[in-house]
């Protein structure tokens, strides 16, 4: 009886969703995805989430509108290796170790031209060779190589975690990365479709393609609506907590089936 009463604790969802004590870093904290994610981390009893960016007023507004002490404004420029160090040092100092980094900051790319039937193949290589090389590489700057470099620099605070064994799961690095990298047609610019892997959700990336799409409707997401801060929520609590423990090198799409409207690699 002892053990099925051990088991039964084990499979429930406050044990297996559990993020009590968790500290956690979330690039890109301050706005969008990265705010749903500290949202949800908070709100499940996360000890501590430091939410990195650029704009010190943008974190310190999205710190006071949760309104719970557990959140620290950190600001860094993640493409920067000398503030990415910067920000270790103090999370180092503050905590002295990391269980979980979400690489959430990410831009959307340039927009050249997508080619329709009657597109010509001058009409294709002009409007795309128009577009600012300088605005392309930073849009891999900021979304491919930023993960990287985030991510090395906060290896040792990740290991310091799982010595610190706070939480049942090893520390895990999540990235934030788009259903683009699945879909042929080009929704966010060539340089931009390159993990969870969102469609729309609310975000000062996605303000202007909301602005132009109106009511959603089934041809354009099956669940005629973005997704939320519920949706987020669940999934980074799944990859975050015991259980989504055992993965590794996981792709998550949480897109209401838009990626099923487009032609893609699955």
């Amino acid at each position: 009886m002892a053990d099925s009463a051990d088991s039964a604790v084990a499979l429930s969802a406050a044990s297996l969703f559990n993020v009590k004590d968790l500290v956690a870093v979330v690039t890109g904290g301050g706005t969008g995805i990265g705010l749903m994610i500290t949202k949800a981390l908070v709100a499940n009893g996360a000890a501590k989430v430091y939410i990195l960016g650029r704009r010190l007023n943008k974190l310190q507004e999205a710190a006071s509108s949760i309104g719970n002490p557990n959140i620290v404004p950190v600001v860094c420029d993640v493409t920067s290796v000398e503030a990415l160090k910067t920000a270790v040092s103090q999370i180092e100092q503050d905590a002295g170790f990391v269980n979980l980094l979400v690489c959430n900051s990410g831009i959307a790319g340039p927009f050249g031209i997508n080619p329709k039937p009657e597109t010509t193949l001058d009409e294709f290589v002009s409007a795309n060779m128009a577009v600012s090389i300088e605005d392309y590489t930073n849009t891999f700057a900021i979304n491919t190589s930023a993960v990287w470099y985030t991510t090395m620099a906060f290896l040792k605070l990740l290991s310091a975690g799982n010595a610190r064994a706070n939480v049942e799961q090893k520390s895990q690095v999540v990235a934030i990365s788009s259903i683009g990298g699945f879909n042929k047609i080009n929704t966010g610019g060539f340089a931009w479709a390159n993990l969870i892997c969102p469609g729309l959700y609310p975000s000062e990336m996605s303000a202007s393609i909301l602005a132009r799409s109106g009511p959603i409707v089934k041809s354009q997401i099956p669940l005629e609506r973005v997704g939320d801060e519920q949706d987020m929520g669940g999934a980074i609590l799944y990859l975050a907590s015991r259980a989504g423990g055992y993965c590794n090198g996981a792709v998550v799409v949480t897109d209401g089936g838009r990626l099923t409207t487009f032609p893609s690699t699955f």
